[in-house]
């Protein structure tokens, strides 16, 4: 069996130089990224409404977990609401939400 020189991946120093991201333009896009997590946490750790405070909760502690890294705390966060919603109507008020290590959190 051949192996075609266009089926290869291509190896990371034959890329086009132009195409790379400096060290400064991706640490600019994290601290961009970094920022914008931080705004959306803000604004759902304000919202004040009762039946999202289970959410709240969670997020908080999500935060907690991750002092300093609120991308990662809101990545954590959605990925968690995504598993105790469900695919059936999208409602997490009535299921039991994970503890920050993925235990029970109730």
């Amino acid at each position: 069996m051949s192996v075609e020189p266009s089926s290869l991946p291509k190896r990371p120093g034959s890329q086009d130089p132009d195409d790379l991201a400096t060290g400064a333009e991706h640490a600019a896009n994290a601290v961009g990224i970094r920022h914008q997590a931080a705004r959306i946490i803000e604004a759902v750790l304000a919202d004040t409404a009762p039946e999202h405070g289970r959410a709240r909760e969670l997020l908080h502690r999500q935060v907690a977990a991750h002092p300093g890294r609120p991308e990662l705390a809101l990545v954590e966060h959605l990925a968690a609401m995504k598993a105790v919603a469900g695919p059936v109507d999208g409602s997490f008020e009535a299921a039991e939400l994970p503890g920050p290590d993925g235990t029970s959190g109730a």
